[in-house]
This record gives C-alpha cells, sequence and structure tokens, in this order.
C-alpha cells in the first residue's frame, strides 16, 4: 500500500549505501533546526556515543539498493495489520479529514500545509497517538493535539515545516527538542503546540536517534492502543503489534503496556498514564489493565526512592496535566490496583507537589 521509492527520493533506513547499509538518523541540536543537523547513521555503528560526522545525502541517488517503506515491510511480514481505512470504519477517513481540519484547533491551519509538504517531498507521514485512538474510538471530541510520525529525520523535517508555514500563511517558532528529538512548533506569541512530529523511533544507539520501521517505532510507545498509524494521504491504518485495534475495541477496552522499561522515571510516567486512561475509560468503555498490572506487580514500594527532585517535577507536572480535577480516593484505588509501587507513588503526588 506505500508509493514505490525512486532515486529522487530520500534516503531511508535499510538503503545500501556504498559505505554501508542506512540504520537511522542522528541530530546535532542546533538554535536553527534545519536538515545540516541531521546525521546519517550506519548499521554497526550501535556503539558510538554520539552522532558520527555524516551528513544525509539530499537523494538517494547514490544509493546501491533501495530499500522497501516502512509499510511495505510490515505488509512483508504480517499482511494482516495494514488495513484501508474504510475497512476498519466506512466514517474513518472523513472524520480524520474533518478532525485534521477542526476550525479553532491548534493544527487546523497548518495541518494540511504540512502533510502536503512532506508527501511531495517524497517522504511518508502519519498520524500517530492520542489523534488516532481517540479518532478511531469515534472519540474525536477528544483529540487534544496533533500527534505525527513518519521518515523525514528531525532537520529536514523542520525545513519542510518552514514550507508549510508559507504555505498556511501562519507565523510560528520550531523547536527540536535534542533529548526525544521531538519537532513542534508554537506561534510567535506563545500558546498550544500547532504539533509534535517524531521520526520513527530507533532504540538502538546510546544517543537519540530515529529512522526505523513501524514495528521498532511501536515497541518504543507505551501501550498498544497508542500504537496505531494513520497515512492521510492513503488512507490506511498500520498496526504494528497486531493488538492495537483489538484492544481498543475491546469491552472493557484493554491498556496493555508495550515498553518493558526498567527506568524508575518511565515507570512511574506509565502508572500515571495508566491510572489517567483507567479515571476516562471506567464510565464509559471500561478499562481492563490486568495485563499492564502483572508487569507492574514486581516493582518495590521502595522503588522511586533514589528519584531526583528533577524527576518528581517532572511527575507532578504529568499528575497535574493527567488528573488534574479527579477525585483523589478515585486515583489511588484506581493505583492500588496496579501495586504498592503504584499506590506509594500516588500517595505522594497527592500529598507533594512540588
Amino acid at each position: 500500500m506505500g508509493p514505490e521509492r525512486s532515486k529522487s527520493g530520500p534516503v531511508l533506513a535499510g538503503d545500501l549505501l556504498e559505505e554501508g547499509t542506512v540504520a537511522g538518523f542522528g541530530y546535532v541540536p542546533s538554535g536553527r533546526p534545519r536538515a545540516a543537523c541531521d546525521r546519517l547513521l550506519l548499521a554497526g555503528e550501535e556503539s558510538l556515543t554520539e552522532p558520527p560526522d555524516r551528513s544525509v545525502p539530499a537523494d538517494a541517488g547514490s544509493v546501491r539498493v533501495l530499500a522497501a517503506t516502512p509499510v511495505e515491510r510490515l505488509e512483508r511480514v504480517a499482511p494482516d495489520r495494514v488495513h484501508r481505512a474504510a475497512a476498519v470504519d466506512d466514517a474513518l477517513p472523513d472524520a480524520v479529514a474533518e478532525t485534521l481540519a477542526l476550525p479553532g484547533s491548534p493544527w487546523g491551519t497548518v495541518a494540511g500545509s504540512l502533510i502536503a509538504e512532506v508527501r511531495e517531498a517524497h517522504h511518508l507521514l502519519w498520524l500517530a497517538g492520542g489523534f488516532v485512538r481517540d479518532v478511531i474510538a469515534g472519540s474525536a471530541a477528544e483529540v487534544n493535539d496533533l500527534d505525527l510520525t513518519g521518515t523525514a529525520p528531525p532537520g529536514r523535517f523542520s525545513d519542510l515545516a518552514k514550507g508549510a508555514r508559507r504555505r498556511s500563511g501562519l507565523e510560528f517558532r520550531r523547536k527540536v527538542s535534542p533529548f526525544s528529538l521531538v519537532c513542534s512548533a508554537v506561534p510567535p506569541q506563545g500558546g498550544e503546540r500547532l504539533y509534535e512530529y517524531r521520526t520513527l523511533n530507533s532504540a538502538e544507539f546510546a544517543f537519540p536517534a530515529c529512522g526505523s520501521d513501524l514495528e521498532a517505532d511501536a515497541g518504543c510507545r507505551d501501550f498498544t492502543v497508542n500504537s496505531l498509524y494513520y497515512d492521510p494521504v492513503g488512507d490506511t491504518v498500520a498496526d504494528p503489534t497486531g493488538r492495537g485495534l483489538a484492544d481498543l475495541r475491546a469491552r472493557p477496552r484493554r491498556l496493555v503496556c508495550l515498553n518493558p522499561t526498567d527506568d524508575p522515571l518511565d515507570q512511574a510516567r506509565i502508572i500515571l498514564r495508566t491510572v489517567k486512561f483507567a479515571a476516562r475509560w471506567t464510565g464509559t468503555t471500561g478499562c481492563d489493565f490486568d495485563e499492564t498490572a502483572a508487569r507492574l506487580a514486581h516493582l518495590p514500594a521502595s522503588v522511586w526512592d533514589g528519584l531526583a527532585p528533577a524527576a518528581w517535577r517532572l511527575l507532578a507536572g504529568d499528575h497535574r496535566r493527567y488528573l488534574g480535577g479527579h477525585d483523589p480516593e478515585r486515583q489511588l484505588g484506581l493505583a492500588t490496583a496496579l501495586g504498592p509501587a503504584a499506590a506509594g507513588l500516588l500517595a505522594l503526588l497527592l500529598e507533594v507537589r512540588p
């Protein structure tokens, strides 16, 4: 279902060059994000501590063998995990188009221009995260952010976003996080983010890297229901885990954690997001988080003892954003069902808010 690739298009992960096989892309932080900040990563360089000084070719003219696109790779391994949007729900293409152009939304004036700019550069782009989850679930009114992923490296995407700004006539300030490689933009006067974009994720390098495939990117996300991808040009839905659609449609809805992290801060954030979704869905579809609870059950109550003050400030902000306004007893009750570590975390956050 993916478009055919040509030598005039961009280099993608999996392409074979004279120097080796492309494994992805790194990024050198700059106050002015642009394509010159992107770095080409090759297979075998996973042990490097920083990106090599190797720029990304402007196109695939020097590529010896063109790799399959991420969708083509997924279809070869699991053809039943790529679906026509209308087969998922015949109203889905219209619902996506309407939500992308939603009047009054932060993204409504720029989404169409951004998608067009990326695709005209022969890069692939997907709607992702909560945007896709909520629209597929029939809850488009709950969409709060435009989450995107694709094959364009961060610097190249920033250049394309500049073109989208010209198309839309909308001024905005672009930024690339050096820690997550998330590209975002806000209006000059500040306010809500217009979008968040991250190149398909890669966890193979010791530094922030990107440019993998759909399966690898899905494995870096938090829950199966958040690992669905929508192509707004081809109107297809990719479900790399094979569980996202089923878990979203299940009653009660299943919240299954994907990321097997051992980092206490990441584990704490998974707990907060689990409680957030459980609180949101309990009164409607219901929420089955037994599998996630089983994954967290081994955590001792003392797991949070070593968290630094900066981590607690981050968690306090997440807690306010995810659960502000929810009844504290209800929060504690849901956390207790996740185990003693989760209950202890919520008790600390409810009593102490840095």
